[in-house]
């Protein structure tokens, strides 16, 4: 089991890093920025890669013991499936604290945008996790 596990969130950790890179990095900062409110020192002008890596690979590691352990998700749409509902209900949850108490956005664009990209997010890295735990039978941990 322990091997599956380490085997999809290392998959899962890669998948979402790639995407976050493409989809928040190079397409969406400059359609994003104008709706953001600015505050001298609140960005890093380069993230901070340490603790970057291991969100990323956090994130595939709740999905992949979800998968695994309670819901026997062994196949690329079971994943995606699960990955989008439950990426996007993590979203939900940090952008409204984010909108209860930060003056981050000018207005909701960025909310809307952040939570249909991370859906997004969700379901590929998902259906990838769930494709690695399929190819892994569970005798093999």
């Amino acid at each position: 089991m322990l091997t599956r596990i380490l085997a999809a969130t290392v998959a899962g950790g890669i998948t979402i890093f790639i995407y976050g890179f493409v989809v928040w990095g190079l397409f969406l900062e400059n359609m994003m920025q104008p709706h953001m409110n600015t505050f001298s020192g609140l960005m890093n002008e380069m993230p901070v890669w340490a603790p970057l890596v291991l969100a990323n690979l956090v994130n595939a590691l709740y999905l992949a013991l979800i998968f695994d352990r309670w819901a026997g998700i062994r196949t690329f749409a079971g994943g995606a499936q699960a990955g989008a509902i439950i990426m996007f209900l993590v979203s939900l949850s940090t952008q409204l604290m984010f909108l209860a108490f930060m003056n981050l956005h000018k207005d909701y664009i960025p909310v809307a945008v952040d939570l249909i990209a991370t859906a997004a997010m969700g379901a590929i890295a998902g259906g990838v996790i769930g494709q690695v735990l399929g190819m892994m039978k569970k005798d093999q941990a």
